[in-house]
């Protein structure tokens, strides 16, 4: 994408009024930090601006400024607004449940970076080559020649921060090290972000870790690991479901693994499945089940059981990393 596309959305923004700016279900760091920045440069220029995220913000996230201003996706279904600003999301089914009434093609604008984005919106900047969507979304304040402010610095250090993994993920570029250097520029300090993002974990949270990590099990030579958590499981230790982010990490970093995998059930007929990979373009997997994300990084929901959806997943996995050996 051209930065002409950003241009015209900065024209846009300066331009209309009254925005409803939301973010995907299982909000992360990248997404909940986007939206507050974006909302507060709108709001310091007079717009009229609502933020809603289909799922309540982490716990971990709370401490950033404006999340209190942030509404449930239940609160703005019967609101009108003049456009609706998606970010971090590659299709609609990310959006699920809020209204379909609001997704006019030509009253939306969509930031993202998913190589699997599927242009849902008639004003679209997509960058996959952006370790996330914060790094954007600091571009395009700039580009619009809006003051950063500390609040939104700390906003946007998180999305970036958190997206890249800390700067240690594929998608980590010079340009991603340049914005950090801006937001530490503009006060943000590492040590404190560092403890409030990684260094303050719940005790429901260390023994949902614990017995996911009980459920580690390894097929096709042990090139493809995986984890299982059930509701047995959360409900067994109190967990909550932002508790799950970033338990898939530990099948891909195991040596020797190629394709790291998560389940989690949702209910009788529903599981969610996040892929992980060092090598292997796992966006392609995730979209044999209409699912998106980013090559290392992807995932999809399998309207089966779990027991089914694992079989299922398992086997195309399996088939999957074989023609990729092939290939390469």
């Amino acid at each position: 994408m051209t930065d002409k596309q950003l241009e015209k959305i900065a024209n846009l923004l300066r331009k209309e009024n009254n925005y409803l700016i939301a973010s995907h279900l299982n909000p992360d760091g990248d997404s909940v930090g986007s939206l507050l920045a974006l909302g507060m440069a709108l709001m310091g220029m007079g717009k009229k601006v609502t933020l809603t995220t289909i799922d309540p913000v982490p716990l971990k996230y709370r401490f950033l400024p404006g999340t209190d201003f942030i509404k449930e996706w239940k609160e703005v279904n019967s609101q009108e607004f003049n456009y609706l600003v998606v970010l971090d999301c590659s299709d609609l089914s990310r959006l699920e449940p809020l209204s379909r009434d609001l997704f006019v093609r030509e009253r939306m604008i969509n930031i993202d970076h998913h190589v699997t984005n599927e242009f849902f919106a008639e004003y679209s900047y997509v960058n996959p080559r952006a370790g996330s969507v914060g790094e954007i979304i600091f571009q395009l304040l700039e580009q619009m020649k809006l003051k950063i402010t500390y609040d939104m610095a700390l906003c946007l250090y998180v999305a970036v921060c958190t997206d890249t993994g800390s700067f240690r993920y594929s998608n980590t570029s010079a340009g991603t090290h340049r914005t950090a250097a801006r937001l530490l520029e503009l006060g943000v300090e590492p040590s404190y972000m560092t403890e409030k993002i990684y260094e303050n974990v719940t005790k429901e949270g260390i023994l949902l870790i614990r017995e996911a990590l009980n459920t580690l099990s390894f097929d096709y030579g042990d090139k493809i690991a995986h984890i299982t958590i059930t509701n047995v499981i959360m409900n067994r230790t109190g967990a909550r479901e932002e508790d799950t982010e970033g338990i898939v990490n530990y099948t891909r970093n195991i040596q020797g693994v190629e394709i790291g995998i998560l389940f989690r059930e949702i209910c009788e007929w529903k599981t969610r499945v996040g892929f992980r990979s060092r090598n292997i373009d796992v966006s392609k997997l995730a979209g044999m089940f209409n699912g998106g994300g980013h090559p290392r990084a992807a995932g999809c929901q399998v309207n089966k059981d779990l027991p089914e959806a694992k079989r299922e997943v398992l086997k195309k996995a399996k088939r999957f990393l074989e023609e990729s050996e092939i290939i390469r």
